[in-house]
Order: structure tokens, then C-alpha cells, then sequence
């Protein structure tokens, strides 16, 4: 996504586990709480490995039902039952955005949450769906971006966020910690 608005970069893999499940939101916690902090041991993790002057943005894309948060599948049977829990539902889809400036210290973090509809879904079609693979590394067990965007209905809020990173609200931050400039 950062290379189709021009950001030069490179990649970095975390070495963080997404472990979430099965994890709750008490009343009292922000819905954004669990993926800006797993975003956040995930930039301090690359954060560790860099030398010098980096700015290192990381993310972690949380599905939520309820009070109950779902990352990526365990399993097949795990997709199976998520994609039932969601089939015909509204559910929150939560981006959690942490960005490091090194020398180590966060500079900005922030969640997006975007409301997704997805289409009542038949056992043919989950079964169908599942066959493709796509679900398993991916939080509520579809990518809006590939063959799971054909189950959903409407979104309410950013696309963007729903495919993994909220790139206006990334813009802002960038901007306001003028780790960009915009020319023109």
C-alpha cells in the first residue's frame, strides 16, 4: 500500500506472535487498545534491530464481534466458524498504527475503526471459500482486498483500513510529525 501512494520504504518483519485469542475488550478499554499495542511491540521489536536515524511504522488489524476480538485463524476449522460468526453480521474491523522514531521512542499511535457488513453466507459458500486458502492469515478470516470482498455488503468508514492500513489518517501523522511534505 505504501508503494502504490509512492512512499519509499523497506520491510521489515516483526518477530512478534499475534496471540489475541481468545481475548475480550472489557467496557472500560478503548476497542483500538489491543491492536495499537500490538502494533506497537511489533515496531519496538523491529525498532531493536535498526541502526541509526529509521522511522518504522507498524500495524495490527484486529477484527471485533461484539466484546470479542478475532485475529487470524488458528486453523481451518477456526475460519470456518469465524466466517459463521460473521456471516450476515456487522462487525468492527479495528487497525492499530504505531510509529517509531529512532532513535527508539513513539511519536504517534492511533486505531481506525471501520464497520463492515458481510452477506449471509451459505455452508457451500464458506466451504468454497476456505478451499481458496485465503483466509488463513488474514484477521476475521477474509481480505476485503481478494475473493472475500465478494461477501461484503458495505462498509461504513475507511477501505483502506479494512485492508490493513488506514492510509489518510497514516498521512496525517506523517505530516504532522513532518516525516513527509507534500509538493505542489
Amino acid at each position: 500500500m505504501l508503494k502504490g501512494i509512492g512512499l519509499p520504504f523497506t520491510s521489515r518483519e516483526s518477530r512478534i506472535e499475534e496471540e489475541l485469542q481468545p481475548l475480550s475488550i472489557p467496557a472500560h478499554r478503548q476497542t483500538g487498545a489491543p491492536a495499537i499495542a500490538i502494533a506497537c511491540l511489533k515496531a519496538n521489536d523491529v525498532g531493536k534491530r535498526e541502526k541509526g536515524r529509521a522511522l518504522i511504522i507498524a500495524a495490527d488489524t484486529i477484527v471485533v464481534m461484539g466484546k470479542k476480538v478475532i485475529g487470524k485463524p488458528a486453523n481451518r476449522e477456526d475460519a470456518e466458524n469465524i466466517l459463521r460468526l460473521l456471516s450476515g453480521k456487522t462487525h468492527k474491523v479495528v487497525t492499530g498504527v504505531c510509529i517509531l522514531k529512532m532513535p527508539g521512542h513513539v511519536s504517534f499511535k492511533f486505531s481506525v475503526t471501520t464497520d463492515v457488513t458481510m452477506a449471509k453466507m451459505t455452508d457451500r459458500d464458506i466451504r468454497w471459500y476456505l478451499n481458496t486458502g485465503e483466509p488463513m492469515d488474514k484477521a476475521g478470516a477474509y481480505g476485503i482486498q481478494g475473493i472475500g470482498g465478494i461477501f461484503v455488503e458495505k462498509i461504513r468508514g475507511s477501505y483502506t483500513n479494512v485492508v490493513g492500513l488506514p492510509l489518510p489518517e497514516l498521512l496525517v501523522a506523517l505530516k504532522k510529525l513532518r516525516a513527509i511534505e507534500m509538493v505542489g
